[in-house]
């Protein structure tokens, strides 16, 4: 029933006048909007004082944003404006399935606002995103307050919104405030980066709300809509979201005494409900899964929770990790989750737990759901579970906003419910909570500066947080203290009844009611919560300042998370389309003309006799529709962030380049281990790259243009320049896109030594047995205490290559390896042992029998542990210095009239392209015999193939590039994708929501019929 603003009831038969609705609309959605507005101007404010887009030209991108999430929403707003396929990208990588990298990083609703923008413009997008994304959290987390705490007893969706709108301001204030902390926590600021993380963030509150409602009120759809649409929106935060729902449901269970005898029946409900919603999220789910099965997904599982079963932290450690200005660390190493939030949070838990308006058993139930949710912070498996039981790499404690949430909602209910207590004992139990959440912090800091000597944040700051957590507890218990607060008709608390309806419980006296009157209607609202009696001016004034230093506190914590941006938008936009201009000269050059330099220099000197070696299988000429020939490049320039060492790049997604270079979480399995048995890169969550050019691999691989800084071996430099020395050299080595051999398609390949590797695939490739590879001396130099130097002699002419399998051993922290200079002849060729310099690195031009001399100096000291892929732990001073030469590198020498005869036994000449497109190729292929057509290009579940009309099926050949069987003489082929179980997920999808609606309006008509009777 509507209570009007005199707080008389409306009249039954009295239609509401517009005035009267509009009062209704401006109480309901005043809060809704101070709850977006209140974020919004904090985040502007701290914008402006680091000079971010809008306010200068630093971006808010930080961690993972430059070098993932850059170029997935550049490719996004291709897919938008038509020019790019959702489901496949030849340029994600060497190409690749893109749904589950959608589904995983760019399904957000709020990712449609990326429509109205460019690539270049994806920093200044992501600015706006963060303006609309982290004030939407807050006001997801309102609903939440004010459904579970204003209207409480509200039995629809109608009476709930009238029963907020008519509660005191001052309660709807302080709610308002606490939404804002959960908004503004250092998990928001500090985990943005990984921003579609924040719609989880958002539909938490939103599923918990459902999960009461259905506890309470028998309710279910909106936890169905809930955990459905976070699902959706993103899997991995909409599983930790069904996770939470799980926990929730019980709590709210566990609190509630009057349902004896009914709780198995909610059980049952609330079991139907959420499978029901995990059923709609089956579209995006099944696909996802099958393709994580051959990515990321194949280290999943029960096993991981054996990963580490210790401690992930003394808990006397936790109360610290609240601490303000406290920068996340995003590595396992750093072991520092984002936690902060507001001092008033902490100051309500206290009050929470020490306020005896609020019943034992659902204080007990509270701190025991507190418990088992900050578990994930002590206990690694329990870690494990949340992230989906694959181990966290980075981000630790991702599921820190579900914790978050739980604290919210308890201090909410212990601000709210002193209202029930008389003067002296509100003040009391402001002061008793208040200071056991400062007790907590300063302990905990205590504790670890007398066990490491040092604090994890700076004493400035922990005297910050301890000030603001006495600054809030003083205001609170003043304006507690004052009487005349929210009093019942003793003057010195609310009724049971009306205690009951503000703190958010049903008890048997409510359930007594609705029995006997049918339902309750909201209570009159009364006076304001917040000080109010014979003290207006010192009421006013502590309200004041209460909001004062909350927005404060907000500002300085914003602005804290936010130091660490670094990145330009005018740096990203000026390197994408220098980029964009660097590629089209590529992709003219390869369009059928030929090399457009002749810079061999004498044509006496070996290298230059080397490098003519036109005729064997280019891929530079035109097929014979006039479609181009294939284009793949390898580029082993930094890209523009920083150092290419640190890890891969996916810039050529956004360009519509083929290369190696793919950083995502969903990338297949097989072509990481293949590229990392090749040389290139190395199997981890990081992805794949191109390093340094590889003169077999890259010829099989297909690899047209290579841009380096130095020219690599049998290449031809063109006239694209990129920057500095940097600049593309023409392969003319390169076999096509499909290429054909008589051989098996598959090699056992060994671990750790890919120039044998190698070789091995050529000799099948070619059917030959004839090896590509020269024998390289090695001699180790003493002396050196900083480096480890050799003395490398090859025994032919040819282009030297050096891996060091031991030096790129799997470290736990990084996924890299001991991060080294290798120095040639004194001059600094590559970084080596990064996550992204993990390779095979080309020596340079060798000449049998003059030696070169080698140097390998890690950068730092790294006693960090260590772990070899078959599990073998040891440590870099094992891995390192104490193994004997031949350990710790190998080293050969490709002889090139050798490898131009066996690619010569390739049959590659009768291959044309007559369409390249993401998701389909077609081709011709003239073969010379019965043989395996070898495409170049990762093998997927989801291709499917026919030649000369006909199905066969798609081979992985070489166990990472697709292979097609293939008859004697002219075979039109034909490849197109479809993302594996996208079909079946929809129809899970689509019958899940009809047995909902279908289940629902079942129980509709019933409950009609009934009320008929």
């Amino acid at each position: 029933m509507y209570i009007s603003g005199n707080n008389a009831p409306a009249q039954p038969h009295q239609r509401p006048t517009a005035r009267t609705r509009a009062s209704r609309f401006a109480r309901t959605a005043a809060p809704y909007l101070a709850a977006f507005a209140i974020p919004f101007c904090v985040l502007l404010a701290a914008f402006a004082m680091r000079g971010i887009y809008p306010f200068g030209d630093v971006s808010v991108m930080l961690y993972d944003m430059p070098v993932q999430y850059a170029e997935y929403f550049g490719w996004l707003i291709q897919v938008l404006h038509g020019q790019g396929n959702l489901l496949y990208s030849n340029a994600a990588g060497l190409g690749g399935g893109m749904f589950s990298l959608f589904t995983y990083y760019l399904s957000s609703p709020f990712n449609l606002i990326a429509f109205f923008f460019t690539p270049e413009t994806v920093p200044q997008l992501f600015s706006v995103l963060y303006l609309v994304k982290i004030p939407a959290c807050a006001v997801g987390c309102l609903v939440l307050l004010r459904g579970r705490l204003l209207a409480a007893d509200a039995e629809s969706w109608r009476e709930a919104r009238t029963a907020a709108a008519s509660a005191p301001a001052g309660r709807q204030a302080l709610l308002v405030l606490l939404a804002c902390a959960y908004a503004l926590t250092s998990y928001v600021l500090g985990y943005a980066s990984n921003i579609m993380w924040l719609d989880g963030v958002i539909m938490a509150p939103l599923a918990a709300l459902g999960a009461y409602r259905l506890v309470q009120r028998r309710a279910c759809g909106g936890l169905f809509a809930a955990c459905a649409c976070a699902i959706v929106f993103n899997w991995y935060t909409g599983y930790m979201v069904c996770l939470l729902c799980v926990l929730w449901f019980f709590y709210e269970l566990a609190r509630d005494r009057s349902l004896r005898g009914r709780r198995l029946r909610r059980c049952w409900r609330f079991a139907a409900t959420m499978a029901l919603a995990v059923g709609v999220g089956m579209v995006v789910l099944i696909p996802t899964a099958l393709s994580l099965l051959g990515g990321k997904g194949t280290h999943a599982g029960l096993a991981s929770l054996a990963c580490n079963t210790g401690l992930a932290r003394n808990p006397l450690a936790v109360a610290d990790l609240f601490c303000i200005g406290t920068l996340p660390g995003i590595t396992t190493q750093a072991n520092l989750p984002a936690l902060t939030i507001s001092a008033l949070v902490l100051v309500g838990v206290g009050m929470f737990l020490a306020n005896g308006a609020i019943r034992r058993r659902e204080r007990i139930a509270g701190a025991a759901f507190t418990l088992v949710m900050a578990t994930s912070l002590v206990f690694t498996p329990v870690a494990t579970i949340w992230s989906g039981f694959v181990p966290e790499s980075s981000y630790t404690n991702r599921n820190g906003f579900a914790i978050l949430l739980v604290m919210t909602v308890l201090a909410a209910e212990g601000l709210l419910a002193l209202s029930r207590l008389d003067a002296r004992q509100r003040r009391g139990c402001a002061l008793l909570g208040g200071g056991a959440a400062l007790a907590s912090v300063t302990g905990s800091a205590a504790w670890l500066y007398m066990a490491k000597g040092s604090l994890p944040q700076a004493p400035e700051l922990m005297a910050l947080e301890c000030g603001l957590l006495a600054a809030f507890t003083l205001l609170v218990a003043g304006g507690a203290g004052m009487r005349g607060i929210a009093a019942g008709p003793d003057g010195k608390g609310a009724s049971d009844t009306e205690a009951e309806q503000i703190g958010g419980k049903t008890g048997s006296a409510n359930l007594e009611a609705r029995a006997t009157h049918g339902k309750v209607s909201p209570s009159p609202a009364r006076t304001d919560s917040l000080p109010h009696g014979p003290q207006p001016i010192l009421r006013t004034a502590l309200c004041v300042a209460l909001v004062c230093v909350f927005i404060g506190e907000q500002v300085f914590s914003a602005q804290a998370q936010l130091s660490r941006c670094r990145y330009t938008v005018s740096g990203y936009t000026d390197t994408l389309t220098e980029l964009e201009s660097f590629y089209s000269q590529l992709e003219g050059a390869t369009a059928g003309s030929e090399a457009v330099s002749d810079s061999k220099g004498d044509s006496d000197s070996d290298e230059s006799k080397v490098n003519d070696v036109s005729g064997v299988g280019s891929a530079a000429a035109d097929d014979a529709d006039g479609v181009s020939a294939f284009a793949r490049v390898g580029n082993a320039a930094p890209y523009w962030g920083g150092s290419k060492a640190n890890g891969p790049d996916n810039m050529a997604l956004v360009l519509g380049v083929s290369t190696f270079d793919h950083y995502s979480s969903t990338q297949e399995y097989r072509i990481q281990q293949l590229l990392h048995d090749l040389g290139y890169s190395k199997v981890t969550p990081f992805g794949t790259y191109y390093m340094s050019s590889n003169v077999i691999a890259d010829a099989l691989l297909g690899v047209t243009d290579i841009v380096d800084d130095q020219p690599p071996a049998a290449a031809e430099p063109e006239e694209a320049v990129l920057r500095g020395t940097w600049r593309a050299y023409r392969n003319e080595l390169a076999l096509p896109l499909g290429w054909g051999t008589t051989g098996s398609a598959h090699v056992d390949r060994q671990e750790g030594r890919p120039l044998d590797n190698q070789d091995a695939m050529l000799a099948d490739a070619a059917d030959n047995d004839a090896s590509a590879l020269s024998a390289v001396d090695v001699q180790e130099c003493d002396g050196d205490q900083d480096a480890r130097t050799y003395t490398l002699t090859p025994s032919a002419d040819g282009p030297v290559y050096l891996y060091t399998p031991t030096a790129f051993v799997n470290d736990l922290y990084y996924e890299g390896g001991i991060v080294c200079e290798l120095r040639v002849d004194g001059s600094l060729v590559q970084t080596i042992g990064g996550r992204g310099s993990c390779n095979q690195v080309y020596l340079g031009w060798g000449r049998a029998g003059q030696s070169m001399q080698v140097a390998i100096k890690p950068l730092a000291e790294q006693p960090y542990e260590l772990r070899f892929e078959d599990g073998t732990v040891t440590n870099a001073q094992s891995a390192f210095w104490d193994v004997p030469a031949n350990e710790l590198m190998q080293a050969g020498t490709v002889d090139l009239q050798i490898l131009k005869n066996q690619l010569s036994r390739i049959d590659s000449a009768g291959f044309a392209l007559t369409a390249y497109e993401n998701g389909r190729i077609t081709a011709t292929f003239n073969a010379a015999q019965d043989e395996t057509l070898v495409i170049s290009q990762p093998y997927e579940d989801g291709w499917t193939a026919t030649v000369n009309g006909k199905p066969v099926e798609v081979q992985a050949a070489y166990d990472g590039l697709m292979g097609i069987p293939v008859q004697t003489g002219d075979n039109v082929v034909e490849l197109r994708y479809l993302t594996p179980g996208l079909i079946p997920g929809a129809v899970v999808g689509i019958a899940s929501v009809t047995l909902f609606a279908v289940w629902r309006i079942a129980a509709r008509r019933r409950s009609m019929s009934h009320d008929g009777e």
